[in-house]
């Protein structure tokens, strides 16, 4: 309820600011690779399906490089696949040898 309560005042304070040239965004990441999941890749032993810092760097960089008359309200960088689940489908299957 948090993130909810975060996003709905960032589109107030667009709303709000906006015809004063001012512009406000809303990354919305997903599961990062940085110290607070340190537990999780204990616990699945898999890091590849989490999301570096570099994709959430991507997005700010992409917000402030935009033109003047446009502005992202909304970047949501999600993971590709759950990172805490096995995978459905598996990146990589071996074929079988004839």
């Amino acid at each position: 309820s948090l993130k909810v309560g975060l996003r709905a005042f960032s589109k107030g304070l667009f709303w709000e600011l906006r015809d004063h040239g001012i512009k406000v965004t809303s990354i919305l990441p997903g599961v990062t690779d940085t110290d607070l999941t340190g537990k999780l890749n204990e616990i699945t032993g898999d890091t590849s399906r989490l999301m570096t810092t570099e994709a959430i760097e991507n997005a700010v960089r992409f917000a402030l490089t935009v033109p003047a008359n446009v502005c992202p309200l909304e970047i949501a960088v999600i993971n590709q696949q759950t990172p805490w689940t096995a995978p459905v489908i598996p990146f990589e299957q071996k074929h079988p040898e004839k």
